[in-house]
């Protein structure tokens, strides 16, 4: 409790501060710890200094300089990148007018675009910023066949001019689950060669026809940019086996660029992974079989992939459902893979400069000096479940530190000693 009115009065002097201060967009953020994710930070740094949106000066403070945010054993570091997340396309899961994370339309698969149906107003969204979370990768989820469609990058500042990408990549979910594809992974992977066939061959295979032997001709043009490496393909498999028949394909391709997601069993595979140079994008805290696809799950996964070399990133998905609602669980989870060996530096590069990467965006996990600034100040170390954050930097503007959750507990508070609000039954 004494934590958070800390916490509260901190906000309430920083608002104020921001405030009066707003005309010169000069930011001096004074922290015990500076993370930069890039090696920028020399012993005794304590200042990040941004000026007009970018990252001016990463050092000693200056003499006299006053803090813009008060406090000790601040932390300064880049922005949450979550990898894997349904933010934006879903309000209420069991409401279908509010669920657009896929699609039951057979006509179109690869080319259905995230982008088209994200809402960056969504009540989730500042939500998600408040845990720290400043980009996020939104993956489209497959209903009808394999393919999910085109997902893309976006932040969360809650901007209609959010979406960093919206053909960022695109997603597979090679789970056997399919009804087109016969719901066997061996039909699964029939049609998977005949799609990346249809791609591979597009012009010559719909020069006069609409139909290709697995895709039609508008998804297998969306699907082309996977094979000439502009995109990657996000495939979402658990099982060993699965993922080296994945890795098998993509020898097919060479300049395919695969990312496996899930990955439950890819500590049995890690060398294989490392020698195709294939990311994987794991949930630390799964360590019990959801399937029996994930009969190998173990807790030290994600160690494991880090120590035979394999680009790793974490995620948020099982236990607490954190692809959209709770998807600003993830520094909890990555905190758990800590006290599953890794150290800390490697499970905060997870969360942030890792799957940044991955998806082509390195800036967005980095604190760099003539850079925008995305990046956020805790009031303790991030990956601590009662750390929180108390400023929020996205593209180089300051957040507003507010959620539908806040106001409708500031709104409703009992505590509250003004007039109560109309229609407030005491």
């Amino acid at each position: 409790m004494r934590k958070l009115f800390t916490i509260a009065v901190i906000v309430a002097v920083f608002v104020h501060g921001v405030a009066a201060s707003s005309q010169s967009k000069t930011f001096v953020l004074k922290g015990a710890h500076i993370i930069s994710n890039n090696g920028q930070v020399s012993p005794g740094s304590d200042v990040v200094i941004i000026v007009d949106g970018i990252v001016e000066q990463i050092g000693k403070s200056p003499d006299g300089s006053q803090a813009s945010i008060p406090g000790d054993d601040l932390w300064i570091t880049p922005g949450i990148f979550a990898p894997y997340s349904t933010l934006g396309l879903v309000e209420v899961s069991g409401e279908s007018a509010t669920n657009n994370i896929s699609s039951a339309n057979k006509s179109a698969t690869v080319s259905i675009r995230a982008a088209d149906s994200f809402n960056p107003k969504s009540t989730i969204v500042p939500i998600s910023r408040l845990g720290g979370v400043t980009h996020t990768a939104v993956v489209p989820g497959a209903r009808t066949d394999l393919f999910g469609g085109l997902g893309m990058i976006v932040s969360t500042s809650g901007e209609f001019s959010s979406v960093v990408d919206e053909a960022a990549f695109i997603y597979l979910n090679y789970y056997g689950s399919s009804a087109q594809t016969g719901s066997t992974k061996g039909a699964a992977m029939a049609f998977l060669r005949a799609a990346l066939s249809d791609a591979a061959n597009f012009n010559a295979r719909f020069e006069e026809t609409n139909d290709g032997d697995a895709l039609r001709r508008a998804d297998a043009d969306a699907l082309r940019p996977v094979l000439s490496g502009r995109i990657p393909l996000l495939v979402g498999a658990d099982q060993a086996i699965d993922i080296l028949n994945l890795l098998k394909l993509k020898s097919d391709y060479p300049r395919l660029k695969m990312i496996i997601v899930g990955a439950a069993e890819a500590w049995m595979v890690a060398d294989k992974l490392t020698e195709a140079k294939v990311g994987v994008i794991v949930d630390p805290l799964e360590n019990l079989p959801s399937s029996f696809d994930q009969i190998a799950t173990r807790l030290g996964n994600v160690k494991h992939l880090m120590d035979a070399g394999v680009t790793t990133a974490i995620m948020s998905q099982s236990a607490t459902g954190g692809t959209a609602h709770n998807l600003r669980l993830i520094t909890q989870h990555a905190g758990n893979a800590v006290a599953a060996g890794l150290t800390w530096q490697q499970a905060f590069k997870a969360i942030s400069l890792t799957p940044a990467t991955m998806f082509g965006q390195p800036e967005l996990g980095q604190i760099r000096i003539g850079q925008t600034a995305n990046l956020v100040v805790w009031d303790g170390d991030p990956l601590e479940a009662t750390s929180a954050p108390v400023a929020v930097f996205i593209d180089g503007k300051l957040q507003p530190m507010h959620s539908r959750q806040t106001k409708l507990r500031d709104r409703y508070n009992p505590a509250k000693t003004d007039k109560p609000t109309y229609g407030y039954q005491p």
